[in-house]
């Protein structure tokens, strides 16, 4: 049978905990802490909560401290961040105080943040999309630039269709089978795209908005002959096609053929052309 620890134990165990403690009452009062609370915020700014209350602790320099949150930044008086899980402990008596217990997770979340820094980097030099293996957003304008570059030079013609569809089913399967058959459907010096939201974008050299038209037209019959021997699944089709302008660069290329989607999309329509 466990035997109960004396009050004289369990405050020297308190006190010594190598983790801050802070104890304030229900009206939020602080009561005690310990060594190491003390170590952490300094002796004079510890010695100076005693007895006071911080319900709301506003912009005191160890407000973050005080609070009621569970996950909390405090930066201390040399600029340095810390971070803590703070646990929180009920503990009996009539002044029905509780105990917070910090945790630092300091090292840990600046590793996640790292981690997630670096993650953010490696998509910016990736340039396809994961799932149809074609050009990403930002390979789509790196590819781009060059061909609206030769268009200005010369004065050819170029459109851009992009195209919005809408499936059931296992998605990803699917999104594969209509990027081959785009790229079966397309010629070699065509670009073809997929933007993080699976809009496909198809970049079209020496080719005019009314001919891009005939082009979208005869896909989306091929993709709804795709659907249909596909397990007989109804494919929404939508999309918005764009000419290349005298001073376009591929952004403004890019955003006006989405604009011509967005376009299509309110109006319900099959398709909007922005010449």
């Amino acid at each position: 049978m466990t035997e109960t620890l004396s009050e004289k134990h369990a405050l020297a165990i308190v006190s010594n905990c190598p983790f801050p403690v802070l104890v304030m009452d229900s009206q939020s009062h602080v009561l005690n802490y310990n060594h190491a609370f003390e170590q952490l915020v300094g002796r004079d700014q510890a010695s100076d909560l005693l007895g006071h209350e911080y319900s709301k602790p506003g912009d005191h320099p160890l407000g973050a401290l005080l609070g009621r949150e569970k996950s909390v930044c405090w930066t201390d008086g040399n600029k340095s961040r810390h971070y803590f899980k703070i646990h929180f402990i009920d503990l009996e008596g009539e002044a029905r105080a509780q105990a917070r217990l910090f945790i630092d997770v300091t090292e840990q979340t600046e590793l996640e943040q790292s981690h997630a820094k670096l993650s953010e980097e490696l998509k910016q030099h990736v340039l396809t999309d994961t799932i149809t293996g074609l050009l990403n957003w930002r390979g789509l304008v790196l590819a781009l630039e060059p061909q609206v570059a030769r268009s200005r030079r010369y004065n050819s013609p170029m459109s851009v269709i992009m195209m919005e569809i809408h499936c059931e089913g296992n998605r990803d399967r699917l999104l594969l089978k209509i990027a081959r058959l785009l790229k079966d459907q397309l010629r070699w010096a065509d670009l073809i795209g997929c933007s993080e939201h699976h809009e496909f974008v198809l970049v079209l050299p020496e080719t005019t908005a009314e001919s891009a038209v005939q082009l979208a037209d005869k896909l989306e019959q091929r993709l709804a002959d795709m659907g249909d021997a596909t397990d007989g699944q109804n494919l929404s089709i939508c999309y918005g096609i764009t000419g290349w302008r005298r001073k376009d660069s591929a952004g403004t290329l890019l955003n006006r053929a989405g604009m011509s989607l967005s376009e299509a999309r309110s109006r319900q329509d099959e398709h909007s052309i922005a010449l």
